[in-house]
């Protein structure tokens, strides 16, 4: 008769938050969490783009991933009225000179 062995307790890990300017590690549907200003909400955002920021509350902005999305099944992030596309560092030359 064979023993039968405890399977280890698998660890929940807490859903990891990103933040504006940070590379998107896998394509997919992110909830969105501003401060007050904002109830929470959903955009699809690609692999190695930036988390984008608010227009708003600016960096305190923070995304958690909620779902995978193979790439090009999502819609493609754009600016919308409260979130824009995070400044890349030639961006913000250009706007200095």
């Amino acid at each position: 008769m064979k023993k039968l062995r405890a399977m280890p307790k698998q660890r929940r890990e807490e859903p990891r938050q990103f933040k504006p300017g940070q590379a998107v590690p896998a394509s997919g549907i992110y909830s969105v969490e501003h401060r007050p200003h904002r109830l929470m909400h959903m955009a699809t955002l690609g692999v190695n783009m930036r988390f984008p920021r608010c227009k708003q509350c600016g960096d305190a902005v923070r995304f958690t991933l909620v779902r995978l999305v193979k790439d090009g099944r999502g819609v493609p992030f754009r600016s919308t009225a409260i979130l824009e596309t995070y400044p890349d560092a030639q961006d913000k030359l250009h706007k200095a000179s």
